[in-house]
């Protein structure tokens, strides 16, 4: 008899800290979905900063100005 009251209370609260866990993680995503948005705005405008570095680069040395005959000689 005293067993199966010690499984019920570790049942019960064990079941409460479950809950618990999933609001906390409800609330977390919730947190993430609004700023996701944000972050993958500045990572996709990074990437293209970065792609305009490289251009620019390339043809700064002159590889492209080669490549595409821009350049005479």
């Amino acid at each position: 008899m005293e067993n199966k009251e010690l499984k019920e209370k570790e049942n019960k609260a064990f079941q409460e800290m479950r809950r618990a866990g999933k609001n906390l993680e409800e609330n977390r995503q919730d947190k993430i979905d609004g700023t996701q948005k944000g972050s993958r705005l500045w990572v996709w405008l990074g990437v293209l900063v970065l792609i305009f570095i490289l251009i620019y680069w390339l043809f700064a040395i002159g590889t492209f100005g080669d490549l595409a005959n821009w350049f005479n000689g």
